[in-house]
């Protein structure tokens, strides 16, 4: 008897549920009843074909029924939905469309990383102990605040209908769509790692619908926690000092306005007011120079500049041009992440038995030759004349 294969045994064992027979699992993955028997108690092997049925019937991961480890590359993905009051239900129908820039991101992470990334830090279950470790003003730096204090990576993509969260192996990845709207997307990226500290990534099944209002209230929680609440006195502050908490906070008026009502928090008629504005409207009209809390027009740009940028984590970048530099990945995945053209890309030419020989004769093929370059040249001064 075979101790590793009577392991794999062991743990299919331990993802039966307990209302299903050997003989039921062998009806349902087109096995003999003796065959899945003598397997189980490690008398034979499974075969690739029998074990991914198997995986696939018991909605468990093949990778980890062969070795007992979790796989280094699995991808667990969670979507930011939307409310549809018609239906009552939260929906994300800009999915199929990301889907494709989501399969690019994996493939990024295993190209950088043929072992697996690194993992994230456990994160904490609560709210407030979240905050402890980002630190008071974290917001001012979000995204590297999280990426240096969590280890949690914070990914911004143009193209994107909505934010996800995406785990690869242990590594937790927060993809953000890009968007001037600072505010809006400070408020994703924590709805995001509530999913991650809520446990939502953890075992066979993916984030869901289910999830999504628990991650609502970890977001307000983290973002706008109580006590800070309660240091203001909403009955005397005036509109400007509305402006300015929005801006220390990081959130809009929505989520203030809500988190309030939530708290049952008595406002001023100002305050009311205040919040009835749009997010930028009601910062702009209280942005200056002389107004020290949010500063000038500058400000608010660098703001909507950092929230719209194309970004990927730098430790990915790095690994990746490693990798690139030493022939061992593709140029197309580091060209793609730093969203320029493949043929800018410097890579070693390829021996005959290099696996990236295909990609690297595409790249010379785009290059354009001296006489497309004259001929470019020629056409567009004729135009321009």
């Amino acid at each position: 008897m075979d101790d590793e294969l009577r392991a794999v045994g062991d743990r299919i064992r331990s993802r039966m549920p307990f209302d299903m027979n050997q003989r039921q699992l062998a009806e349902r993955t087109s096995m003999k009843t003796d065959a899945l028997s003598r397997a189980l108690n490690g008398q034979r092997g499974f075969s690739s074909v029998e074990l991914a049925r198997i995986a696939d019937e018991l909605g468990t991961d093949l990778y980890w029924l062969v070795t007992g480890e979790p796989d280094p590359h699995r991808v667990r993905i969670a979507a930011r939905h939307s409310w549809d009051a018609g239906q009552g239900i939260r929906i994300n129908p800009g999915r199929p469309n990301d889907d494709e820039l989501l399969r690019q991101v994996a493939e990024t992470y295993e190209a950088a990383f043929p072992e697996g990334p690194s993992p994230s830090l456990p994160l904490p279950g609560s709210a407030a102990a979240m905050r402890k470790m980002l630190g008071e003003h974290f917001v001012r730096d979000y995204g590297a605040v999280v990426e240096d204090q969590l280890r949690v990576d914070v990914v911004r993509l143009p193209m994107l209908s909505t934010d996800y969260s995406l785990s690869i192996g242990s590594r937790a990845i927060v993809i953000l769509a890009t968007t001037p709207y600072w505010f809006r997307s400070n408020w994703s990226l924590a709805h995001e790692l509530a999913h991650f500290a809520l446990g939502h990534h953890n075992g066979d099944s993916q984030p869901g619908e289910k999830d999504e209002a628990p991650a609502d209230r970890f977001a307000a929680e983290l973002l706008l926690p109580d006590d800070l609440i309660a240091r203001q006195d909403w009955q005397q502050i005036d509109e400007r000092g509305v402006a300015e908490f929005l801006w220390q906070t990081g959130v809009s008026t929505m989520a203030l306005k809500k988190r309030l009502a939530s708290l049952g928090v008595v406002v001023s008629a100002e305050v009311v007011a205040a919040l009835k504005r749009t997010t930028p409207s009601l910062i702009r009209a209280n942005a200056g120079e002389d107004q020290g809390v949010i500063g000038g027009a500058k400000q608010l740009i660098v703001r909507q500049q950092q929230s719209a940028a194309r970004v990927f984590p730098s430790a990915l970048v790095d690994a990746l041009q490693r990798r690139v530099e030493a022939g061992a990945a593709s140029p197309e995945h580091l060209a793609w992440v730093l969203d320029v053209p493949v043929d800018e890309i410097d890579f070693p030419e390829p021996d005959d038995d290099n696996e990236f020989v295909d990609a690297y004769e595409r790249v010379l093929a785009a290059r354009p030759s001296r006489a497309d370059l004259e001929d470019w040249l020629a056409t567009n001064s004729q135009s321009a004349q």
